[in-house]
């Protein structure tokens, strides 16, 4: 008998682990891709920048029709005081004003404890995107930016990230 109860007991804390694993996975999503390292005067960031403040009252008229999802760019300082650009998935237009969003993109340069639901007002909104029910993307222009920041310096997209240039369908490429 005592043999069983050893399995069992393994068979336990393996299950255990993999949930450990599971959510630690789901609470602290790791991005495909490393952050890219821009300087804050880019010419072509500051412009995608604007084109995004630019295109809220865009973003606003996307959120009352059918989406597949929506996201939010927003300026975050870390615990070692290092500012970062986080994207967050809207859950909920609270208000004329207001988005109830959950971080999706984890902060590099923070430690400790991180909540993921918050609450957001439009002017706190670095960029956005929104990819319809067809699969278009709209918005996004810092992120087009870095594609153009990628070739600018040299370096190769790869054809995950051509994929999804090639699905923004609004015109604005950076």
């Amino acid at each position: 008998m005592p043999h069983i109860d050893i399995e069992l007991a393994l068979v336990f804390l393996l299950a255990l682990l993999l949930c450990m694993c599971l959510y630690m996975r789901w609470r602290y999503p790791v991005p495909d891709y490393p952050p890219m390292a821009t300087h804050a005067d880019d010419p072509l960031m500051q412009e995608a920048k604007a084109r995004a403040r630019a295109g809220l009252d865009c973003f606003r008229a996307l959120l009352g029709e059918q989406y597949e999802n929506a996201l939010v760019k927003l300026r975050f300082v870390s615990s070692a005081g290092r500012v970062e650009y986080v994207w967050a998935e809207v859950l909920d237009v609270l208000g004329p004003d207001e988005l109830g969003i959950r971080l999706v993109t984890p902060p590099v340069t923070h430690s400790g404890r991180l909540a993921r639901l918050y609450r957001c007002r439009f002017d706190e909104l670095v960029d956005w995107q929104v990819r319809d029910r067809a699969g278009g993307l709209h918005g996004g222009y810092t992120e087009r930016a870095l594609f153009a920041v990628a070739r600018r310096d040299g370096l190769q997209l790869p054809d995950s990230l051509l994929q999804r240039e090639r699905a923004y369908v609004d015109g604005d490429s950076s």
